[in-house]
């Protein structure tokens, strides 16, 4: 029972570290830089490329938010699991698996942007794209 307490408060803590870290002002500021970045680099293009990586991009973030939405109810159901009496260890390594593969896509998706973008564009893009939190400053660089 001491463990699966201790496992608890981990997992909550985690995820209350990490929403108050989204929600600072040193990662509204990297935000603003990294819109500053991308902002350098749009205006080098013509505008029917403008549009086009508006497009393209907007596109890209909007399938991040989903699939960050399918993260976040996994992590959701992970915290259910745990708040129970007897949490299930194969349910909770499932949700894992579920969560690893996600995951996955999404960095895959992330990538054939950034290869698209430099391609298209001949923007190169470090770093992760649409990554919410957390970015440590990576950005845009051409």
């Amino acid at each position: 029972m001491k463990k699966i307490v201790a496992v608890l408060a981990v997992v909550l803590s985690t995820g209350v570290f990490a929403r108050g870290h989204m929600n600072s002002s040193s990662n509204t500021g990297m935000q603003h830089n990294k819109g500053q970045m991308m902002q350098k680099h749009i205006e080098n293009l013509t505008e029917e490329q403008q549009i086009e990586f508006n497009e393209l991009h907007g596109k890209h973030m909007r399938e991040n938010q989903k699939i960050m939405l399918d993260v976040e109810e996994i992590n959701l159901k992970t915290q259910r699991e745990m708040l129970g009496e007897k949490p299930n260890q194969s349910n909770l390594n499932k949700l894992i698996d579920e969560k690893s593969k996600i995951m996955a896509q999404k960095e895959k998706k992330n990538l054939e942007f950034r290869l698209q973008m430099k391609e298209k564009f001949g923007i190169e893009m470090t770093g992760r794209m649409g990554h919410t939190g957390r970015n440590k400053g990576r950005g845009m660089h051409s």
